[in-house]
């Protein structure tokens, strides 16, 4: 039985020959080995579909699936050479630039609003993007303009026009559902609330972990996080369990995971990207740590800077200022700088990176550029009802991984805005009751999530950042 990440398949083989070869390890002998392999596993599995001899077949197929997992082996041991961006969270504090690390916060502020705004957003951005997360910008411009919508609320399925799209992949239609419907990028945001609640801001990587296996359903995961669970189960420890044949390593996933973090640590930058570091370093390297750091560190700055670029401006001073991930979003505060448009910067990203890659598509760099554009370039069209509902239309409308970037956007303007913030039209529809993955936590009510997140954010912190 082939089930995703579970067995290697030709794409596993190809998201690592890209990630190997957007990192400097990919030699020629490797990427002919890789190539010659993922052809052998796509025959394996045309064979045994055509053929009657199942037996034969699954002889076949175990083979080349020996061959596979030992070349991801050999791909594991190539050499490293980039210094600049280190997964140790010390080097990492080495590497980055000067920083506030702590911001001044009312000790008296009560968090309640803004968190509220914030679990909204972030998931009413989740619902908007998440029917149309596996199509390409493209195709969700087609799908508008065939069934004559905007992104101006939930998407509608059972409408005139949308005869020949595929309406099943994702779910989400609004007139499918009723509330919410189950999603990871709300699945890891309860998760972590829930590490948090048993184990306090000491967890370790291990505790989060543990949350994993007992609370979530392995097919309930994708891509790094599916990976690095089937590695716990196999005994493999953090961060071994991000490494090992994992080749989704830098991917958009623990980025995701971020929010809860900086909820939890209001003025608290650098101890909000210290949590959000011990969360990520289970299935992440690299820029896909960063990307988790910096929502978290963003998120934590929300509450003491007077403007949404100033937080995510903090957010970069997090993590090492010669990463990938500091050039990508360093770019798209260049061009706003420069007076272009936010449409064009959006173009830009898609001059650089494919949507329709799944490596591409999902990678965290071009994800994270997307957020920063949509956040920084927020409230700039007049005619918007609101800037909430004009970020999350512009989150989405831009293609790439649309319902994890909405609902950070989502997220961080809730923080900003305050309950208030996020339009009715927005929460209405939601109901008070949240659907997830998670085994203890099936629906968890909106308002004890503020309030448990609320109870964590007035709690002193009780560790070191580090």
């Amino acid at each position: 039985m082939h089930v995703d990440y579970l067995t290697v398949t030709p794409e596993v083989l190809a998201v690592e020959r890209r990630q190997l070869a957007d990192t400097g390890r990919l030699t020629d002998t490797l990427a002919a080995d890789l190539n010659g392999v993922a052809a052998e596993l796509g025959s394996a599995c045309t064979d045994a579909g055509a053929d009657a001899d199942a037996d034969m077949h699954a002889e076949t197929d175990a083979a080349v699936q020996n061959r596979a997992r030992a070349l991801l082996d050999r791909c594991t041991a190539m050499p490293d050479p980039r210094s600049e961006e280190p997964d140790d969270l010390d080097a990492i504090h080495d590497a980055r630039p000067a920083g506030p690390r702590t911001l001044g916060v009312d000790d008296d502020t009560d968090h309640r609003d803004r968190l509220a705004g914030a679990w909204r957003g972030r998931i009413a951005g989740c619902l908007l993007g998440k029917p149309v997360e596996t199509w390409t910008r493209a195709t969700i411009h087609e799908f508008l303009d065939a069934t004559d919508q905007e992104l101006d609320g939930y998407l509608h399925a059972d409408v005139p026009g949308s005869e020949g799209f595929d309406l099943d992949a994702t779910g989400g239609w609004t007139d499918r559902i009723d509330g919410t419907v189950r999603d990871d990028d709300v699945d890891f945001t309860v998760a972590a609330l829930e590490t948090l609640r048993r184990a306090g801001d000491g967890f370790t990587s291990e505790d989060l972990a543990r949350t994993w296996l007992t609370e979530l359903p392995a097919c309930a995961l994708h891509t790094a996080e599916r990976v690095a669970y089937r590695n716990l189960l196999d005994g493999v420890d953090p961060s071994g369990s991000a490494t090992h044949r994992n080749p989704y390593r830098e991917l958009i996933g623990a980025q995701i995971r971020g929010d809860c973090y900086g909820y939890v640590a209001p003025g608290e930058p650098e101890r909000a990207a210290a949590l959000a570091h011990r969360d990520a370093r289970v299935s992440h390297v690299r820029n896909g740590i960063y990307g988790a750091m910096w929502v978290a560190a963003t998120l934590a700055a929300v509450p003491a800077v007077e403007t949404v670029r100033e937080a995510v401006t903090v957010g970069l001073t997090e993590v090492p200022a010669g990463s990938r991930l500091t050039a990508a979003v360093g770019r798209v505060f260049e061009w706003h700088d420069a007076g272009v448009e936010f449409g064009t910067a959006i173009d830009r990203v898609h001059d650089d990176w494919d949507d329709a890659d799944p490596y591409e598509g999902y990678h965290v760099l071009p994800n994270a550029q997307v957020v920063t554009a949509v956040l920084i370039w927020a409230g700039s069209d007049p005619d918007a009802d609101s800037e909430f509902e004009n970020a999350l239309a512009r989150a989405v409308a831009a293609g790439f991984d649309t319902d994890c970037n909405a609902a950070t956007v989502g997220s961080v303007l809730g923080l900003a805005l305050g309950h208030d913030g996020v339009p009715a039209t927005w929460t209405d529809p939601l109901g008070d009751r949240v659907r997830t993955a998670l085994a203890s936590r099936p629906c968890p009510s909106l308002d004890w999530l503020v309030t448990e997140t609320a109870a964590l954010a007035d709690r002193p912190s009780r560790t070191d950042p580090t």
